[in-house]
């Protein structure tokens, strides 16, 4: 179903997740912040699946709250640029041509600590629907003044994908939960 997301006039347009059968490269764009995230390719090969994005950050900017892959893993290399990247806590510099790897579960973001923009290219595996997350968050304007109850809505469909990071699991959850079922009932359930 090519249904309009809420609050916006963009189609919801799901990934194929088993063959990556959209397009690429595909650009989303946080017209809040600037933020925007190109998928460049969806794939498999000898260590599995993954996909292959590069996220665009204006000076200044960072990544928004703190998340975490529960069943992914990220190798992010930054292409342009000067990031500061936290994982579990812990501030790094990266320049151009230096990584990190985030294993599952790593609490992380990033900022873009420079005067020009920031290019980081990010391999995640397996990428599970994290693009549609991506997707669907980005049409919802996560970044600016979106609705509380459909981004509890996306948070809670691809909880598997993506989690905040500053609230237990365990709180979140049933806080989610409770959310979904609310969105649902008022038509505000983008997934």
């Amino acid at each position: 179903m090519n249904r309009p997301l809420s609050g916006t006039d963009r189609p919801y347009r799901p990934v194929d997740t088993e063959t990556g059968g959209n397009d690429y490269p595909v650009t989303v764009e946080d017209l809040s912040t600037g933020v925007r995230i190109t998928f460049l390719k969806r794939g498999v090969d000898e260590q599995g699946s993954y996909l292959l994005m590069d996220g665009i950050l204006p000076p200044g900017i960072d990544s928004g709250p703190a998340r975490l892959h529960p069943r992914s893993e990220a190798r992010s290399e930054v292409i342009d640029g000067r990031a500061v990247v936290t994982v579990r806590g812990e501030e790094t510099v990266l320049l151009p041509g230096e990584s990190v790897v985030l294993d599952e579960g790593d609490p992380h973001t990033i900022r873009n600590d420079d005067e020009r923009q920031l290019v980081v290219r990010t391999t995640l595996r397996p990428p599970g629907e994290f693009e549609t997350a991506i997707r669907t968050l980005y049409g919802l304007g996560a970044g600016g003044r979106p609705n509380p109850l459909s981004i509890a809505a996306v948070l809670y469909r691809h909880r598997e994908d993506v989690r905040l990071a500053s609230v237990p699991w365990r709180l979140q959850l049933p806080i989610l939960r409770v959310l979904t079922a609310v969105a649902r009932a008022l038509g505000r359930d983008p997934t």
